[in-house]
């Protein structure tokens, strides 16, 4: 992130479900804790501009995790999660200076009763309160952290067309920017294992147009190159002529794609211009050395979490 801010003016936020395995825990659960103050300082020390709360989040309760997350420097959103009295343990929205754009920040949860004590109330009559109310105090962008499943998302964003971009959780998915109707929706995936780069360019205007849109293409065509050159070698191999015949047809195929695909590589990207793009947080992206030294301290005390081992860490060191 570090890194990231020095090239562009950024904005980090998450959408929920970061903090704890379940979305109930014991109160003596120390273990899981442990692990959720270390995510939080963790969040803290990179400058989270705003953290969704979901079911997991709330495992120990309401009050730990405001208490937690305000001695960490995170700061909590959500609209429309409610005690039964009807009180909102938690701000809906902020507004933060990003590049000389005042960003709107708001956050929902599905309807439906979270552990706590908690119920979320409609999101849509939520959101859309929320995003007028940002435009009117002047926020030039409106971000949704929406914790919810992508379906229902995508929905409340079509009744929202306000909120220019948002950000999903809940349904454990990677998903690359796209439109959906007037917003972009975007989610980076699940256990901290991928970062989701949004860039906008807020001077222009228009329809969504993907500025990673060309370089999307260059990969598609090294892609389908690399498959050309595979079924003619087989070719050659090939024995039996309906196997050549096969191959011949996949190769001429893959050819026209490769037209196609080297056609949209010079075609300038035009309108409002976005580029999405999903970062694999790999031991090759490297450590931050006070936090590495935090998370070993953690997993001494504590041991590994529970839960199936991480496919993208599987026999890294």
């Amino acid at each position: 992130m570090e890194a990231a801010r020095r090239e562009a003016p950024a904005l980090l936020v998450d959408a929920g479900d970061a903090l704890f395995h379940a979305p109930v825990l014991g109160a003596a659960d120390e273990p899981a804790a442990a692990r959720a103050r270390l995510l939080l300082s963790a969040m803290g020390r990179m400058g989270y501009a705003a953290l969704a709360v979901g079911e997991r989040e709330l495992a120990l309760g309401p009050g730990w995790l405001a208490r937690e997350a305000a001695s960490a420097g995170v700061p909590l959103l959500s609209l429309n999660l409610a005690g039964r009295d009807g009180v909102h343990p938690f701000p809906g929205t902020r507004v933060v200076e990003v590049g000389g754009e005042r960003v709107g920040l708001l956050a929902a949860a599905a309807a439906g009763e979270y552990p706590g004590g908690l119920v979320a109330s409609d999101p849509v009559a939520a959101v859309r309160g929320a995003a007028a109310a940002l435009r009117e105090s002047g926020a030039t962008l409106v971000v949704a952290l929406l914790h919810m499943p992508d379906g229902e998302a995508r929905a409340l964003v079509r009744e929202v067309p306000e909120v220019d971009a948002a950000v999903l959780a809940h349904d454990a998915r990677r998903i690359e920017a796209v439109p959906a109707g007037a917003t972009l929706v975007t989610a980076a995936g699940e256990r901290g294992r991928g970062l989701g780069i949004l860039t906008l360019w807020p001077d222009t205007k228009g329809a969504w147009g993907d500025a990673g849109a060309p370089r999307k293409a260059e990969a598609e065509l090294a892609s389908i190159r690399r498959s050309i050159d595979i079924a003619r070698r087989r070719a050659e191999r090939a024995t039996r002529e309906e196997d050549r015949r096969v191959l011949r047809e996949l190769a001429a195929t893959q050819e026209r794609r490769a037209r196609e695909a080297e056609a949209r590589t010079k075609v300038k990207p035009t309108g409002r211009l976005y580029d999405g793009r999903l970062l694999p947080l790999t031991p090759a992206v490297g450590d931050d050395p006070a936090l590495l030294a935090e998370q070993q301290a953690v997993l001494q005390r504590y041991g590994p979490p529970p839960g199936p081992p991480d496919p993208d860490l599987t026999g890294v060191e």
